[in-house]
């Protein structure tokens, strides 16, 4: 139930060695890096900021990090998955030592692979925005098609003539016909472009001569006239362009479909190589950034990592070969240290730590709930969902998905407790008689097994829901009670002798004492039995009573204190009440499974579409109802976890243990030291 011991290792390095010591850790992956303590373990005075210049490469790495990051951006969006986007989410990575990524990266030239894709990128930007300009200018064009002069008449005009283009509301073309006209006096043409009757605006255009600008623009403006810039490059006629630009897209599009396929052609080629040399280099950094996170003096290089304490010999046995070069020491953290947080359960509960993870570490000196919880939540997801046909159907689509993709980490965990769940699933299911709800009874077709089914049958939550409500909530009780006696182990364990009989003793024997002392009245134990109820929570009320004021001052304080402190029975009668959501998941579950199959035999009598919509409905509903009612029974029985029962003993606080790995995305490497 403890959490790992890890120790702090101190390595003071030549700088001749420190790249394949850090080299040699990295493969071990049980080493996490402690940031640089400066004036730690060597005065003050000797040290001096890590030597970057001694980082052979540094701007030639971060180059070709940036290099790789481009062409993964722009190329794997184009590349086609062997096995489709499921297989790479679920499936293995690839498998690939570390000596062939670095063969790989002497052996390309990834300058000229990069230089090739940016031209390729900037090539399609260019031919794509001319496409969309085109698109805009084809739009005003075509509006005005039928103008009959060539547009550079607009756009620039000649020494004494100008143009002007624009919006005008239709209701006022008329009068700008008429202000225009005499404005010019001869000297000008006006274009409207055709608009339907109903049309609020359209465009019109203004020639007339340059000497006339302000008074034509002012008098243009006074009819709400809206000038418009006249595209820059357009010289023909209108219909002329239009023709221009259609052939102009025409190019541009079979531009583009070239570059695509040279796009693709280039991801279907170099995805693969980008992806591992990605991994690669990030290994790189990784080691380089470990180099450089230490002190230094002038020849000495001081790195410092937490380590398992189990690995620690492993440590010792990789840098012997440096025996010369490299000191090393070895202590215990020191009090208010945040060491890493590492999970050591067994075989049969590691699939139950990702729980614990996503509610967040226990600190260093508390307890991993791993082992305790996994259990209850075992049996309360089964309970929750409680068919054994949905926990069929949902142990075969997570044993198959554990087959198939061979995951590895916290996600395989996650997979195989989604798989334990079912096997509970399918054990309630089978005592309480819920095969995809009352299918078997529904439908005459399963009528051979129904014998079967009932034999191991012991109990109907739908008949008789109130034996099932006091097991949920016995089990409630169950998991409670044992939840303070964590907490009173925890303070013994630390030496708090008051705390654990006061704090949580004391609620203990009032628990125990009030469940007896209820057993009596139904005839259970008899008159002792009411005796030592009500014996055992008299001491419990007395006990907290007289120490759960001793922090305060003043004696009338601490009773006070501890009298209010009784109140919180409250607390543990609703804890209580909250595993009542057994029973109604449970009943939900079912319910729904029900309506399923009678909407099903319900629509199985309609002429000639009957059977259809009934198989719709049938898997369809049930489909549905396996989904979300997954979801509730995972959500609800981890609440009952992180809120009735973490609450009762457990200390978080702690961080993941995070050591210098390979860390990859796209790939195993097979010499490191966890595949996982």
């Amino acid at each position: 139930m403890a959490v790992a011991r890890v120790k702090k290792v101190r390595i003071l390095s030549h700088h001749e060695a420190v790249e394949q010591v850090v080299a040699a850790l990295h493969k071990l992956e049980c080493c996490e890096i402690i940031g640089r303590d400066e004036g730690k373990g060597v005065a003050s005075e000797f040290l001096v900021p890590c030597d970057r210049s001694r980082e052979k490469g540094q701007f030639g790495l971060e180059s070709s990090l940036s290099d790789i990051r481009f062409l993964l951006r722009f190329l794997e969006p184009l590349y086609k998955e062997e096995g489709g986007k499921l297989e790479r989410l679920l499936g293995p990575k690839p498998p690939v030592s570390f000596s062939e990524l670095a063969s790989l990266n002497s052996e390309t030239d990834l300058s000229k692979i990069t230089s090739q894709a940016r031209t390729l990128e900037r090539l399609l930007a260019e031919m794509r925005s001319e496409i969309a300009q085109i698109s805009s200018h084809s739009l005003l064009l075509e509006t005005i098609r039928d103008f009959s002069h060539p547009m550079w008449m607009i756009s620039r005009g000649t020494e004494k003539v100008m143009g002007v283009v624009g919006t005008i509301p239709v209701k006022l073309a008329g009068s700008l016909r008429n202000a225009f006209g005499e404005a010019v006096a001869g000297q000008g043409e006006l274009f409207f472009a055709p608009f339907a009757e109903k049309q609020a605006e359209t465009f019109a255009i203004l020639l007339f001569s340059r000497n006339l600008e302000s008074e034509v623009m002012e008098i243009a403006a006074q009819q709400s006239f809206s000038r418009i810039e006249c595209p820059q490059g357009l010289e023909m006629a209108p219909a002329m362009e239009i023709k221009r630009l259609a052939n102009r897209r025409k190019e541009l599009l079979a531009g583009i479909g070239k570059a695509e396929k040279g796009s693709l052609e280039m991801a279907e080629e170099w995805v693969p190589m980008s992806r591992k040399l990605n991994d690669f280099l990030t290994i790189l950094t990784a080691r380089r950034d470990t180099e450089a996170s230490g002190n230094s003096t002038e020849k000495v290089s001081i790195l410092r990592f937490w380590v398992p304490s189990d690995s620690l010999e492993m440590v010792k046995k990789v840098l012997k070969p440096f025996d010369e070069l490299v000191d090393i020491h070895v202590e215990d953290p020191a009090p208010g240290e945040n060491p890493p947080i590492i999970l050591n359960n067994p075989v049969w509960a590691a699939p139950f730590s990702p729980l614990t993870k996503l509610y967040g570490m226990p600190s260093y000196n508390g307890i991993d709930p791993t082992v305790l919880m996994a259990p209850f939540f075992f049996l309360f997801f089964g309970m929750c969902l409680g068919d054994g046909g949905y926990g069929l159907i949902m142990g075969a689509f997570f044993l198959y998905a554990l087959l198939r993709f061979r995951m590895s980490g916290d996600k395989k965990k996650f997979f195989l407790l989604l798989f334990l769940a079912s096997i509970s699933t399918i054990f309630i299911g089978a005592i309480t008689g819920s095969w995809l709800g009352d299918m078997v009874d529904t439908f005459g077709i399963f009528s051979f097994i129904r014998p079967l089914k009932d034999s191991v049958v012991l109990l109907k939550p739908m008949s008789d829901p109130i034996t099932f409500l006091v097991i949920s909530l016995a089990l409630g009780v169950v998991q409670i009670l044992f939840g303070i006696l964590i907490a009173m182990w925890d303070a013994f364990r630390k030496g708090d002798i008051v705390g654990a009989l006061g704090d949580h003793g004391g609620w203990f024997s009032i628990i125990v004492g009030l469940l007896v002392w209820g057993a009596s009245s139904f005839g259970i134990g008899g008159y002792s039995a009411l005796i030592v109820g009500k014996s055992l929570a008299a001491l419990g009320v007395l006990t907290l009573v007289l120490t759960q004021g001793r922090d305060k001052p003043g004696f009338a304080r601490k009773a006070i204190s501890g009298v209010l402190s009784l109140y919180n029975v409250t607390s543990y009668l609703g804890d209580v009440l909250s595993y009542s959501r057994l029973l109604a998941l449970g009943l939900a579950t079912s319910a729904i499974a029900m309506i399923v199959n009678t909407l099903t035999v319900l629509v199985s009598g309609i002429p000639y579409v009957g059977w259809i919509l009934a198989g719709l409905i049938f898997f369809g509903g049930h489909l549905f109802s396996i989904v979300v009612n997954i979801l509730g029974a995972f959500i609800h029985s981890l609440r009952l976890q992180y809120v009735e029962f973490f609450s009762k003993f457990y200390s978080g606080g702690g961080r993941i243990f995070s050591p210098l790995r390979f860390d990859t995305k796209y790939t195993r490497i097979t010499d490191a030291g966890s595949n996982e």
